[in-house]
C-alpha cells in the first residue's frame, strides 16, 4: 500500500488537487492557462477571483453614474466604455455559479477570499475535492490538536470521498 502526504504548502496543495480532480484542473486552466507551464497558477486563480469582485462593484458604480441606453447599438457602446477586466477576470466571470463554487474554494489556498459555507453547493466532483480541502486544513493544523487516535481517521474518510468520485488512489494521511 502506497502511502502519500497531504501538502501543507499551500501551492503544493493547490497542484495536489488539480492532480487529484481533473475539474480543478480544467477550471484553473480555463483562467490561468495551462497550469503545468504556470507554476503561479494558483496566484492568477485567486487574484480572478478577487478581481471579479472588484470588477462588480465597477460595474455598479459606472451604472449608477451612467445608467444603460435602452437602444441596442447605444448598449454597446456604453458597455465599451465601462470597467474593463482582465481576460482571467472575464474567464471567472463567465462560469457557472458552481464552477465559481469550486474555484473560490481552491483560491482559498493562495490567499484571502469570498467564501463561505453557504458555497457549498457542489455535485459529486465538487464535493470530492472539499473532502480534499478539508484534508489539507486538517493537515495545515498542528498535530497537538488532535487526539493520537484520531489523526489520520478523518484524512482516511475524508480520501474515501475523492476515490468514490475519481476512483481510488493512493492512500491519503496527512502527518
Amino acid at each position: 500500500m502506497t502511502v502519500i502526504e497531504i501538502p501543507t504548502d499551500a501551492y503544493a496543495a493547490a497542484d495536489w488537487l488539480a492532480v487529484r480532480h481533473p475539474w480543478v484542473r480544467q477550471l484553473a486552466e480555463r483562467i490561468a492557462g495551462p497550469i503545468d507551464e504556470h507554476p503561479g497558477w494558483l496566484d492568477v486563480v485567486t487574484q480572478a477571483v478577487n478581481g471579479q469582485l472588484a470588477d462588480a462593484a465597477a460595474w455598479e458604480a459606472y451604472e449608477a453614474r451612467h445608467p444603460a441606453p435602452d437602444d441596442d447599438a447605444a448598449f454597446w457602446e456604453w458597455h465599451a466604455r465601462g470597467p474593463q477586466a482582465s481576460h482571467e477576470v472575464q474567464a471567472f466571470g463567465v462560469m457557472s455559479s458552481g464552477e465559481k463554487n469550486l474555484v473560490r474554494l481552491v483560491a482559498t489556498l493562495g490567499g484571502r477570499v469570498a467564501w463561505s459555507p453557504h458555497d457549498v453547493s457542489f455535485d459529486q466532483r465538487g464535493a470530492a475535492v472539499l473532502a480534499d480541502w478539508l484534508a489539507i486544513v486538517h493537515a495545515r493544523l498542528p498535530a497537538w490538536m488532535y487526539p493520537a487516535a484520531s489523526d489520520d481517521a478523518l484524512v482516511v474518510r475524508l480520501a474515501a470521498v475523492s476515490d468514490a468520485t475519481n476512483g481510488e488512489g493512493p492512500p491519503a494521511v496527512s502527518r
